[in-house]
């Protein structure tokens, strides 16, 4: 497939699932069809745009998933804390969202600022990337066989112009974000630099990791397993009541993405796996978000999930298919008869 329909594929599924799986958004939700659809292409553009970078910058420079989150925290601390100011603004979304574990000094809600964040980081940007660098496994570079390909492996998908149309398609949705979202509220000046400075540190630390050494393809079970457990806890810590220390909640949030990484690091799971709980446990919260909105709404929310959950299939097809490739390779090199045959 065409770099440039490999790239939009990677940006519907980042939109799609930011607001739409999740359930935030609804085609036939109350507001008119024409207003929902531009915003299904605003949301395409804006977070769509920033996972095609991210991706490309990270694969351009041999970096590998360490530099793909922290890019993915620096996106979600530029949105959250420089656009919409859903982290300073006490009525967003005519929600006090803020309220529950604020933080005088600093301006924030603690509970919110881990959990949105985290959305971001892992749903908004990581997973997307991960399913379709597993739906698109051989390089464009076609010397470099597919069976030998991992996602460390890849090689950018654009060139120049590509990157270019990605970057405006980035600013143009950022500032359609900022415009729609921020209504008459002004955060203050210290708060911005502060976002700022932070999501600068994000970007800068990002590209000063050193670049990964590719590994062996591995099976995905155990990784759809954590993802699915560990992003189902962190969702339902959302209902988190209130009437209990809003700094257990916050260390609860902490210590689920703790045993998360711990456990990502430790039995070097697989991305795709990962990414494929994360998405399974957003099929659920936007089932459960539709069912509570309306009939239209959960038929629109069925029809996502299933095309989501049919992507993933095909990924992780893809993706055994790539381990079976590999493993035979090893076999033959391994096998000596099979060196003077």
């Amino acid at each position: 497939m065409r770099p440039f329909a490999r790239a939009l594929t990677l940006a519907a599924l980042s939109g799609v699932t930011a607001e739409f799986l999740l359930g935030d958004q609804w085609l036939s939700g109350a507001a008119p069809i024409s207003t929902q659809l531009p915003e299904l292409i605003l949301f395409i553009v804006y977070y769509g745009s920033a996972a095609v970078l991210i991706r490309e910058f990270t694969r351009r420079t041999g970096r590998g998933w360490p530099t793909i989150l922290l890019l993915a925290f620096a996106f979600g601390l530029i949105e959250e804390g420089l656009l919409d100011l859903s982290l300073f603004n006490p009525h967003f979304a005519e929600r006090s969202l803020i309220a529950f574990g604020f933080i005088p000094g600093l301006g924030i809600g603690g509970p919110w600022t881990i959990f949105v964040l985290t959305l971001h980081v892992v749903w908004s940007i990581g997973a997307p990337v991960a399913i379709a660098e597993a739906l698109f496994p051989s390089p464009v570079r076609r010397r470099i066989p597919v069976a030998a390909v991992t996602p460390q492996t890849q090689a950018p998908w654009l060139r120049v112009p590509g990157l270019c149309v990605a970057g405006g398609g980035y600013l143009v949705g950022a500032a359609a974000i900022g415009v729609v979202s921020q209504g008459s509220f002004v955060a203050q000046w210290w708060q911005y630099a502060s976002a700022a400075v932070v999501a600068a540190a994000a970007i800068v630390i990002a590209f000063r990791l050193r670049p990964t050494t590719p590994r062996p393809a591995r099976s995905p079970r155990n990784g759809i397993l954590v993802g699915f457990v560990g992003g189902t806890v962190f969702q339902l810590l959302e209902g988190w009541p209130h009437s209990v220390s809003p700094w257990l909640a916050c260390l609860a949030l902490l210590v689920v993405l703790g045993a998360g990484a711990w456990a990502s690091v430790r039995f070097r799971l697989d991305p795709l796996g990962l990414a494929t709980g994360a998405l399974f446990t957003y099929c659920w919260v936007g089932l459960r978000a539709a069912s509570q909105t309306g009939g239209w709404p959960v038929v629109e929310q069925i029809v996502i999930v299933v095309l989501v959950v049919a992507a993933l299939a095909l990924a992780l097809r893809r993706a055994a298919l790539i381990r079976v490739a590999l493993s035979g390779s090893e076999q033959r090199s391994a096998d000596p008869s099979s060196a003077t045959a």
